[in-house]
């Protein structure tokens, strides 16, 4: 058993489900710490037929619109400007937004309604998603194929609805695809949103978005409790990423404050990783019968970032 895993306690054990201190009074890494030079060797071991997969959306154009209100994350702009006309050429973007498609959610994203502060105490002189970018994000990732587990069950899961996966369908998933949750573990989680929306005609994907953010379009993902936070933690889960939007199931039915967004993110901090696109690296595992990777992710080095593409590619 490892120092740092006789350090970290159990989610029973931690104050109202907080973690602060547990990785250092001043730390910005929250769970990322997990991923340890060691463990990062032996998921380097995992890539054995030289596969490698983008977990991307296109940037604008994954999805387009937002399913969080059309008015929410607007089209950015892509600007070519020739340096030497006809030779050279520079380009820039503008509105471009940083969780605008396949993301990560910071640290700063949350602000704790009990403590006024994001993890570990953060205020906004946070370096935020710049201290991830510094250290960059690698290690051994899992997919829980939720969608196909659940379909195989006879309980398919419509992408449209609002289905709450518990901490028990989970467990049940990774036992039926045979592979271990370890401490350190990047855990990918696919439910079907993915699948479903990229089957919209671009008129069907305007008319799926709202004009109103306030209204929250049903989507299935995890279920937002205590549990599904003890769980994550107690397994020891680096950081969790969906091919949803929201990580956790929408709308929330008891406010942000009960969210697995406050419970992860700002008490936990545990990323979470949203709009990952996960279906060509589920048809892979579900072929070969692995469902462990290698997995990179390299966050933008914006000081005082709240969010970030994620630039993920899951090796194999």
């Amino acid at each position: 058993m490892s120092a740092l895993r006789r350090r970290r306690p159990r989610y029973s054990d931690l104050p109202g489900g907080d973690a602060r201190g547990v990785f250092g009074a001043g730390d910005t890494l929250g769970c990322l710490n997990l991923l340890t030079e060691e463990r990062l060797a032996a998921a380097a071991r995992l890539v054995r037929d030289g596969r490698v997969f983008s977990l991307n959306g296109e940037l604008g154009a994954w999805p387009d619109p937002s399913p969080a209100g059309r008015s929410v994350r607007p089209r950015h702009r892509h600007h070519v400007v020739e340096l030497v006309p006809g030779i050279v050429r520079d380009d820039h973007l503008d509105g471009f937004q940083l969780q605008g498609g396949t993301q990560w959610d910071g640290f700063l994203h949350i602000i704790d309604p009990a403590t006024g502060a994001s993890y570990n105490g953060a205020g906004a002189a946070s370096p935020g998603v710049a201290a991830w970018a510094a250290r960059g994000i690698a290690g051994r990732a899992v997919l829980l194929d939720v969608a196909r587990w659940a379909a195989g069950q006879g309980r398919p899961i419509d992408w449209r609805s609002r289905t709450e996966i518990g901490p028990e369908a989970l467990v049940a998933c990774a036992a039926s695809q045979g592979v271990a949750v370890e401490e350190g573990t990047i855990l990918l989680i696919r439910v079907g949103w993915q699948e479903g929306y990229a089957a919209l005609s671009p008129q069907e994907r305007v008319a799926h978005s709202p004009e109103d953010p306030a209204e929250r379009l049903p989507v299935p993902g995890l279920a937002p409790s205590p549990a599904m936070a003890a769980l994550l933690w107690d397994w020891g889960v680096a950081a969790v990423a969906c091919d949803n939007p929201s990580v956790e199931v929408t709308p929330y039915a008891a406010g942000l404050a009960e969210s697995l967004h406050t419970l992860l993110l700002a008490r936990l901090g545990m990323p979470m990783g949203e709009l990952w696109l996960l279906d060509e690296l589920a048809a892979f595992c579900h072929e070969t019968g692995r469902y462990e990777m290698l997995l990179t992710s390299a966050p933008l080095n914006l000081r005082h970032g709240v969010g970030t593409p994620a630039n993920a590619l899951a090796l194999m």
